[in-house]
């Protein structure tokens, strides 16, 4: 049985190089399926002429799989908070927020992409900013290369943050900022919630919500779910050269 439904998140692509291409052209020689890309496809996305070029080389493979009959989604992650219908047309994709809903048999899976999950009222502060009305008309009154000089700095204080949390003292345990209340809401009236955002990859109960991550795409190693018509998810990795 093949899947007839593939999952994917967190890709952070720069450019159009990595190993996200090879799956996608993996893809291509498979029968036409489903694809959900569940957010965080790029480092950052910003609805400007030189971002479509400078990922056109994975824009363009999913139009051709658009072509060849996949169905493709974008839930919008945390880099895709200023994406509009430009990507929708460049990459041939519908884009959802905050959930897509997939049946999958008599199993109702609920895609997210994770960061409301999580306990960051900073972050959700920032990203209300960024997706309100003002702020896009304030950003599209700059030119392309103004966008991009702002997104890269914002980028760089992020990363150092990020890093500067990873260094711990000895013997303390890596902080959770998964908040168990918020993963029981979003997974109401669903059998499944898969998610991204945390770059891990398991599955467990999150007071009773069956909880799945995907991960991330590290180096060359992709990391994605297949779904089944009998309702069954499962994870699969592989590492491409």
């Amino acid at each position: 049985m093949l899947p007839v439904l593939y999952i994917v998140g967190d890709i952070h692509l720069r450019d159009g190089t990595g190993p996200f291409p090879a799956f996608l052209d993996q893809l291509a020689l498979r029968a036409p399926a489903r694809l959900v890309i569940l957010g965080d496809l790029f480092e950052y996305w910003l609805e400007t002429t030189d971002a479509c070029q400078r990922y056109e080389p994975v824009l363009e493979r999913l139009r051709r799989l658009r072509v060849a009959g996949w169905r493709i989604d974008l839930v919008r992650g945390n880099r895709e908070l200023c994406a509009g219908r430009r990507l929708e047309q460049a990459a041939g994709c519908r884009m959802s927020w905050p959930a897509l809903d997939v049946v999958l048999g008599v199993v109702r899976v609920r895609i997210v992409h994770g960061d409301r999950l999580c306990q960051d009222p900073g972050y959700r502060a920032f990203a209300s900013l960024l997706r309100s009305f003002w702020f896009q008309a304030w950003q599209q009154m700059h030119p392309g290369v103004v966008q991009d000089a702002i997104a890269r700095w914002l980028r760089a204080r992020s990363q150092a943050k990020h890093r500067a949390r990873a260094v711990r003292p000895a013997g303390q345990r890596k902080r959770v900022f998964i908040d168990p209340r918020r993963v029981v809401a979003a997974g109401r009236g669903c059998d499944v919630l898969v998610a991204g955002h945390i770059h891990e990859v398991w599955r467990r109960r999150v007071r009773g919500t069956d909880l799945m991550l995907v991960g991330d795409w590290p180096g060359m190693n992709g990391r994605w779910i297949e779904g089944f018509a009998d309702g069954r998810l499962v994870a699969a990795s592989a590492r491409f050269a």
